[in-house]
Parts: C-alpha cells; sequence; structure tokens
C-alpha cells in the first residue's frame, strides 16, 4: 500500500463519503475494510427500496390454483399437436413415450385387475384413464405415488412448451424479470417486476395507507392493515438505523482524515485492523443487543401506541376481512371526552384512574410496611423462635398467587363463604357481608387479601437490609442512651429505606399493573355504582385500568383502539413517574446516604 498522500485530495473524504456510503473511505483514506462494509450496507439499503415486486391477485381459489400451478395436461399436449418445429416434436413424443412406459410400469404393480383397459396406444387420454382407475382404486399412497409420476411429466412438458413459445401461455404473463423465471421454468406468473417498490417502500406505503379492499374472496391475498403496520414500523428502524450508520460513516472520514494528517501516513494493513478491533469492538459487541431490543421492545412499543390511532375493534374493523383505518385522535376523544354519548367513558376513565392510584398507593405502602413491622418485631431478641414465625409469615408467598387468590375468593364468597357462615354462627353478623358484591367492600377485601400475600415478600427484602446493618452501630447508640424507638427512627430506618427505596417505588409501578390480584379475585367486578356505565364501558367497579385493558381486548366486542388508548397513557404517565422517582433516590446518587 502506498502510504504517501496529498493533504488536500484526503480532506475530500468526508463529502465523498456523504454522497455513497464508504466510497470516501476507500477512495481517499485506504480504509478497505471498513468502507466496503459501509459500501454493502447502503447497497442492501437501496436495493431494498428499488427492488421489488407487485402481485397478482387471483379472485377467487380456483385463479389462485391456476396462478401457483403449471399448465393442464390436455392443453399442453394440444399445444405441441400444432407445433409445427421437428425438434420440438422430437422431443414432445420422447417425452410421451417415457411418461407411457412409466404409466405401464404404473399400472402393472397397481392396477392389476383393470390393466387391461388401458389403452397406451392413446396418449392423450392414457393420463386420465389411469388416473380415473387410481381413483376407483380408493388408496391415498397409490394416488401420491400417481400424483409425483404425473407433476414430473407435467413439468416437463411445461419447461418445452415455455422455449418454444416466444409468449407466455399465461395471459398474466407481461415480460418483466419474475414472469420470464416463471415462463423458462414452466410455471405460470404470480407477481410482476416493479421499480421502486422494494420491500422497504412497500412497507411504508403500508403503513401509511393500512391496505385497500381487494377484489378477492381468497383471504391469503387481502391487505391485513396489522401486519403491515407491523411492517412499517420494521421499515421505519431499518431507516433509523441506516441514518444512524450513515452520520457515523460521515463522522469516521473526519475523524480518519485529521488523524492521518496528524500521523502523515496511511494505515497498514495491520494497523486498520488492529484500529477496528480496538475501536470498533464495542459498537460490534453492542449491535446485537440493539437490534434485539429494536426488534422485541420498541416495535411492540411503537405497535401497541399506533393502534390508539386507529379503528382496529370489531365487528367492523378486524383484518384480513375488514380493513382498520387511521382515524386521528378520535379514541381520545372517546376516552376522556364528556360530550361523547352520554360520557360515559370518560366517567369510567375516571372512576378507575382514580381507583388505581389509590389501589396502588394502599397496595403498596401496606405491604411494605407491614413486611417492614413483622422483619423489625422478630429481630427483637426477645421474641421466642423467630424462624418459625418467619417460616409461618412466607407461607403466603411460597403458595401460588393465583391458587391463594381462588381460595380467598370462595372464603369471601357472600353467600356460602365460610367466613360469613362462621360470623352468622358466632352471631356477630345477622346478614352475609357483601364482600365481593359492594364496590366499596370489595375494593376494602381486595387491599386486605393483598395485605397477606404480598407483606412477606417486603419483610424478606427488610430482614436481609437489617442483617447488613453493623451492631457496632446499636452499641453506640446504646451507649449514648438512645431508646428502641430513637435506634430505630435514627439507625434502622434511614438505612433501610436507602437500600429498599427503589424497590419501593418499583413495587409502586408494579401495583399499578397488578393484573392478578383484580382477576382471580374479584374478576374486575362488582357493576360500577352508576348504572349503564358497565354495561357500555365493560369495566367493573374493582378494575384497574391493565384489567379494563384486557377486558377491552379480550371480551367481545374487542376494542383494541381503546385498549391501545389506555395502554398509551398508562405508559407516559408511570415510566416518566418511576424514572424520575428512582433517580431523586440516595442511593442511585452514587451511594450518598
Amino acid at each position: 500500500m502506498n502510504n504517501t498522500f496529498n493533504p488536500e485530495e484526503l480532506r475530500k473524504a468526508p463529502k465523498a463519503s456523504s454522497c455513497f456510503m464508504g466510497l470516501g473511505q476507500i477512495l481517499y483514506l485506504k480504509q478497505y475494510i471498513r468502507g466496503g462494509l459501509f459500501a454493502l450496507v447502503e447497497v442492501v439499503m437501496l436495493f431494498c427500496i428499488i427492488w421489488g415486486s407487485t402481485s397478482i391477485i387471483p379472485p377467487t381459489k380456483k385463479a389462485a390454483d391456476y396462478l401457483k400451478g403449471i399448465p393442464e395436461t390436455d392443453e399442453m399436449e394440444e399445444y405441441f399437436s400444432e407445433v409445427e418445429a421437428e425438434k420440438f416434436q422430437k422431443k414432445f413424443n420422447s417425452i410421451i413415450t417415457a411418461r407411457t412406459k412409466d404409466y405401464k410400469k404404473f399400472a402393472k404393480k397397481h392396477l392389476k385387475n383393470d390393466f387391461a383397459d388401458i389403452d397406451f396406444n392413446e396418449a392423450l387420454d392414457v393420463d386420465n384413464s389411469v388416473e380415473d382407475l387410481v381413483l376407483d382404486l380408493d388408496d391415498d399412497a397409490v394416488y401420491e405415488s400417481f400424483t409425483k409420476l404425473d407433476e414430473k411429466y407435467d413439468r416437463q412438458l411445461a419447461v418445452l412448451m415455455a422455449k418454444n413459445s416466444d409468449e407466455d401461455f399465461d395471459e398474466n404473463y407481461d415480460g418483466c424479470f419474475y414472469c420470464k423465471s416463471a415462463h423458462k421454468n414452466g410455471y405460470r406468473t404470480v407477481k410482476h417486476f416493479a421499480l421502486f417498490r422494494g420491500p422497504i417502500v412497500t412497507s411504508l406505503i403500508g403503513l401509511a395507507t393500512l391496505g385497500s379492499k381487494q377484489n378477492t374472496t381468497v383471504t391469503k391475498y387481502m391487505d391485513h392493515s396489522i401486519f403491515m403496520m407491523i411492517d412499517g414500523i420494521f421499515a421505519l428502524i431499518i431507516i433509523g438505523f441506516f441514518v444512524f450508520l450513515y452520520i457515523l460513516n460521515i463522522n469516521s472520514a473526519k475523524a480518519s482524515v485529521k488523524k492521518f494528517i496528524k500521523i502523515g501516513h496511511f494505515q497498514s494493513w495491520k494497523e486498520a485492523k488492529n484500529d477496528i478491533s480496538q475501536n470498533s469492538f464495542a459498537t460490534i459487541g453492542i449491535a446485537p443487543s440493539l437490534v434485539m431490543i429494536a426488534i422485541f421492545s420498541i416495535i411492540p412499543l411503537l405497535f401497541s401506541a399506533l393502534v390508539a390511532f386507529t379503528n382496529y375493534s370489531s365487528p367492523d374493523h378486524i383484518p384480513p376481512n375488514n380493513l382498520v383505518d387511521w382515524v386521528g385522535l378520535e379514541n381520545f376523544v372517546t376516552m376522556f371526552s364528556m360530550k361523547v354519548g352520554g360520557g360515559e367513558w370518560a366517567k369510567t376513565f375516571g372512576w378507575t384512574a382514580i381507583w388505581t392510584i389509590v389501589w396502588a398507593i394502599f397496595a403498596t405502602f401496606t405491604c411494605f410496611f407491614v413486611g417492614f413491622f413483622y422483619a423489625f418485631v422478630l429481630q427483637d431478641r426477645r421474641v421466642v423462635i423467630p424462624k418459625f414465625f418467619r417460616t409461618v409469615y412466607i407461607l403466603p408467598y411460597a403458595i401460588p398467587t393465583m391458587l391463594s387468590l381462588f381460595v380467598w375468593a370462595n372464603l369471601l364468597n357472600g353467600t356460602v363463604g365460610p367466613i360469613n357462615r362462621t360470623l352468622q354462627i358466632i352471631g356477630l353478623i345477622d346478614q352475609p357481608i357483601p364482600w365481593l358484591s359492594d364496590p366499596w367492600v370489595a375494593k376494602g377485601a381486595l387491599i386486605f387479601v393483598n395485605i397477606w400475600i404480598g407483606f412477606p415478600y417486603s419483610m424478606i427484602l427488610t430482614t436481609s437490609s437489617m442483617t447488613a446493618i453493623s451492631n457496632s452501630l446499636y452499641e453506640a447508640a446504646v451507649i449514648d442512651g438512645a431508646t428502641k424507638w430513637q435506634q430505630f427512627k435514627s439507625i434502622t430506618y434511614p438505612l433501610v429505606m436507602f437500600q429498599l427505596k427503589p424497590t419501593l417505588i418499583m413495587q409502586f409501578a408494579g401495583n399499578i399493573n397488578n393484573f392478578g390480584a383484580v382477576f382471580f379475585l374479584t374478576g374486575g367486578g362488582p357493576n360500577m355504582p352508576q348504572a349503564g356505565l358497565t354495561t357500555v364501558t365493560n369495566c367493573g367497579a374493582t378494575d384497574l385500568l391493565i384489567s379494563w385493558i384486557y377486558k377491552l381486548t379480550m371480551n367481545t366486542p374487542s376494542r383494541y383502539n381503546l385498549a391501545s388508548v389506555l395502554s398509551l397513557l398508562v405508559f407516559v404517565v408511570l415510566v416518566p413517574f418511576a424514572l424520575y422517582n428512582y433517580t431523586r433516590t440516595k442511593s442511585f446518587k452514587e451511594g450518598e446516604v
């Protein structure tokens, strides 16, 4: 490699790189490896934009089967009967002769009793004659064997027909790349070549239009709005990656120019490989993770958000039989405006949002501080056999939550539940308590049962944090005359909260989306206090936003668009809240106490 260079020429590298990825690095900077990789990315991207196809949409299943197959045997034999070219007639006759010979072997083996009924001298009829006898035999294995034999020679005839014909034997042939390729191999064409209709362009168009009504009854060939939306999001992410690489390429060229001018020569092959292995290792190492995050995190998040701006709901907008359309902010108006209908959706959202926040506060802090209390009490040396009590208290956490909630649902049954029956027997109540049938009582029961299930987890965390506190702190406090309460207030509580405050914040966020507690205990019931709200919105009095979202998607009619509005709202509110509070904790600020 010639390591000398002209500095003025070298400075053209960034500009050349901005015109074509890798060009400046290859021509001006002699960066063959890096420049080649950047250029390859751009070539693939351009290919995905320019090179594409348009599908032929068959109106019926019969037409679809026609497009996927090859010409009928009779059609091809009739065609060759009119061909005058001697060389093709000879090839045709040789194929028919070989086919007849194989048919004879097949008939002798499988059609012994009917072999004499077949006239193998009739080339045009032998195929149908053998097939009729095979069908009468009613043997799937024999019929499959015959089909393979039949397809073998039909394919040979189709290829020969394609070679002999300047025009396609199919009315859909228009001379494009795909048509010629199908024609050459004896098939009918199913799609046409189209410039600037590559997968990226097609996906973006699909994202913008969400499909159009196709004149076909075949589901496979109908536009599917949801798949088109996902493809469009994927295309946008690919474009985002390309833009990132494009900027990275230009910045790399600028940095290389400065570096080469400084050292006075180009890099050798050895230096170039070392530079890539050292400086590009982090980028190469993190690239697979970024791709996975884009596919498994960003695409679902964007899809869930975009559904909120469509009319994706049953029964009128479920693809592929019906298309989905963009409706802008219409779903947000439906959900939050009191002027739409009787304001049922807005009222239901208000009740549910308030209850979700109340639930999250009570469910988080009751479980946490009850667990904190038991952990603190069991740390006292005066407690006898603390290990036994810890084991007993951990049992609710050890039992599967779903099973525990089912048991509690039976215990709290208002008619035959053991709790009500026991209270009535001992004379504490006259009438059964509506544990799960009264909206307010059901909410209280839900919080109580959640304490029983959730406090062991907080007790375990708090106990582990307390054991990490040095005994010397308590010894010093005793010497200074501190009481148990002062020790707790000044030592135990601050140090435990320092470690567990991030966990407390995450528990709060988790309880907002605590689907299981509501679903398995109350099922979201009972109905809303105001008549008609539950009927219209399918939301119960104890439903959280997350369980309401579930009902909107799983119950009939399905309202995926409105469920997406709620999901988007929960995400927009919850994520900033959690991040803001977490970053303000002392444990986040470099371990500051």
